[in-house]
């Protein structure tokens, strides 16, 4: 085989400017700079999503009155106590009866780190529900209910329609009982005359 005149290439070697040379040297650095901050800006986004003040919402603390518990003279406003102030705007407190007709639409008021309302005069007897929403001053809204018991001062407690269906319950398999037990006597009364 003959060998083909390939033409000769020359390698010229380039030298970057001065200019150019900086501007390496400055992306250079920037990775570097971006690399070490990596691991802080990871450890800052840790520490924030998982931090302390991620949990600090408004909580209920206490009442007054208590949930679950039976009164027979009402305080002179319903009091819900949070775990930190919760904002007015959004925040509400409203009253209920069995009737599951609301009977309070107050504003309520702020005091210290508690919502206020004064009570209700059309609150009766029997079983009472309060339904709370309380918005943190980050915008966290945590809603809850909770019932207590309201009896009159008199002493005479006057059951919700929840209690009566209860007692009614109990009531009828003993006299239905009892509407047997009249009716067989009365049959076995007829058939021993016509004997």
């Amino acid at each position: 085989m003959a060998a083909r005149n390939l033409p000769k290439v020359e390698a010229r070697v380039r030298f970057p400017s001065p200019a150019r040379r900086a501007l390496v040297r400055g992306y250079a650095e920037g990775v570097n700079a971006k690399i070490r901050l990596t691991p802080l800006l990871f450890a800052t986004a840790v520490l924030t999503a998982f931090g302390p003040s991620a949990s600090a919402h408004t909580e209920l603390i206490k009442s007054n009155p208590a949930s679950n518990s039976m009164i027979t003279q009402h305080p002179a406003s319903i009091t819900l106590t949070f775990s930190e102030a919760p904002i007015l705007v959004g925040s509400r407190i409203s009253i209920e009866q069995p009737t599951g007709a609301p009977i309070s639409s107050e504003t309520a008021k702020l005091v210290g780190t508690a919502l206020v309302i004064p009570w209700p005069a059309q609150i009766q007897p029997g079983t009472v529900t309060v339904n709370w929403r309380a918005v943190a001053d980050d915008g966290h809204v945590t809603n809850g209910a909770f019932d207590f018991s309201y009896q009159s001062a008199t002493g005479n407690p006057t059951h919700s329609p929840r209690a009566s269906i209860k007692s009614v319950r109990k009531i009828v398999p003993w006299s239905f009982g009892i509407i047997v037990v009249v009716l067989l006597a009365g049959i076995v009364a007829t058939t021993r005359r016509k004997k």
